[in-house]
This record gives structure tokens, C-alpha cells and sequence, in this order.
């Protein structure tokens, strides 16, 4: 009927992985204002505790399986 949580889990790792690579990009370059690198700054930062989240379930759902 529904997909389980950890494939989800995965599938949302996957997307922000990426969104953190084309923020990285964005990052580097050097033209934009103090005001947009820093709101790049506070996205990479949410993306990475994303994905900290996502690892964090993903470890404890196979620490609960095993």
C-alpha cells in the first residue's frame, strides 16, 4: 500500500545530497552579494542537518533490524 520510511529516507538523502552539491557550486563563485552567500550559507547548513537526520534514522532502523 505505502512505501516504508527508510526508502523514503533514502530517496530525500539522495535529493538533498544533490541540492548540497548545487549549493557548494553557487558558493564558489564569487559574485554574489554578502547577503546571498550568506543565505546559501544558512541553506548548506540545513541541508547538512537533513542529512545528518537522515543518516542518523537510517542507523537506527538497521540497528533495530540486526
Amino acid at each position: 500500500m505505502g512505501r516504508d520510511l527508510g526508502s523514503i529516507f533514502m530517496e530525500l538523502k539522495e535529493l538533498k545530497t544533490k541540492e548540497l552539491e548545487e549549493c557548494n557550486k553557487e558558493l564558489n563563485i564569487t559574485d554574489y552579494n554578502s547577503v546571498v552567500k550568506k543565505a546559501l550559507m544558512i541553506y548548506k547548513h540545513d541541508l547538512l542537518e537533513s542529512l545528518e537526520m537522515y543518516d542518523l534514522y537510517l542507523d537506527q532502523k538497521e540497528t533495530l533490524i540486526i
